[in-house]
């Protein structure tokens, strides 16, 4: 049998036995540190590499190009959970693509034996898979337009909640807190009298600003890829994501919110929405699985800072600007 087309039956009778044989027991309710999604993704790159490697089936440039774009293409498919938005899924493959482009075309020997097949079929010296190509090729896009056109749902009886209601508690680290009853561990000042000046900078004025700073280096170091440097939701990465990152700028967001509802939203992110709150969905990651309870805490206190709101209280009834 060609070596190729061997390669290529081997690699999708695998993923088939894998994906719906061996991937469920990897998966269960409480995944270990053997039995998990990632360990499996591992152990069926390793598979598929022993399987050429040992047969010495040598898959043409193409098709190991076609490998490496089709496992990323699984890996955010199906093995990263809980799964990406749309929008951030197509910003990955398309990085994704890059790297397999740079791949194969790392020099002229390897981009040549991979567009080899394409040309040969361009020209016609590959009769069969030309008139394959040609004939499928047009059905294969206007299927495409229309799957990508077609309403595939009908409109939402209810528009998305913007904010939804927080749960009593939520656990953070292990910790569990009680949403109406926690507050900034670093807000010092009640009414915000010690904003006198533009400090950021000297973080030694008092303790406040010094909190301020260091929350202010978490944000600039995680957070303004989206949100943006002016806290107005204008951040490089932020035309890629629908709904569109929060402008803290905005009256409408944080000046009407408590600081514990902040604090329940950035530590459980997008994931962390509840039903009320779909059918989109946040791109914000959980970021309690990247920052310390001080630092999100530290974090929400920045942004009230910079905007100059004031956090609701469940006293009052608005916030001060």
């Amino acid at each position: 049998m060609n070596k190729p087309l061997l390669s290529f039956i081997l690699a999708v009778a695998g993923w088939a036995v894998f994906h719906y044989g061996v991937f469920p027991v990897f998966t269960p309710e409480e995944p270990g540190w053997i039995l998990n999604r990632y360990v499996y993704y591992l152990v069926f790159t390793a598979y598929l590499i022993a399987v050429n490697v040992a047969m010495k089936l040598q898959p043409p440039m193409a098709l190991r190009g076609l490998y490496v774009f089709m496992m990323g293409y699984y890996f955010y498919d199906s093995i990263l959970y809980p799964h990406v938005p749309w929008t951030l899924f197509i910003t990955y493959m398309m990085l994704w693509a890059i790297g397999t482009f740079l791949y194969v075309s790392q020099d002229p020997v390897t981009f040549r034996e991979f567009r080899a097949p394409i040309v040969k079929t361009i020209v016609g010296e590959y009769k069969m898979a030309r008139i394959v190509v040609f004939t499928v090729l047009p059905f294969l896009v206007g299927w495409a337009t229309y799957n990508s056109l077609y309403p595939k749902f009908a409109e939402p009886v209810e528009l998305r909640t913007v904010h939804p209601a927080p749960p009593a508690t939520t656990k953070v680290h292990g910790k569990t807190y009680a949403l109406e009853e926690v507050s900034n561990p670093f807000r010092v000042d009640e009414q915000d009298n010690y904003k006198d000046s533009f400090p950021f900078l000297d973080a030694d004025k008092s303790e406040y600003m010094k909190y301020v700073t260091e929350g202010g280096t978490v944000f600039f170091e995680n957070c303004h890829y989206c949100h943006g440097d002016q806290l107005n939701g204008l951040g490089m990465f932020s035309h890629v994501f629908n709904p569109t990152p929060a402008n803290f700028i905005d009256p409408g967001t944080i000046a009407m919110l408590q600081e514990s509802f902040l604090f329940w939203r950035v530590a459980k992110g997008g994931p962390g929405l509840p039903n009320e709150s779909t059918p989109w969905s946040s791109a914000m990651p959980p970021w309690e699985e990247h920052l310390t309870t001080d630092e999100i805490w530290k974090v929400i206190l920045f942004e009230y800072w910079y905007t100059g709101w004031h956090p609701r209280t469940f006293d009052e009834e608005s916030s001060v600007g």
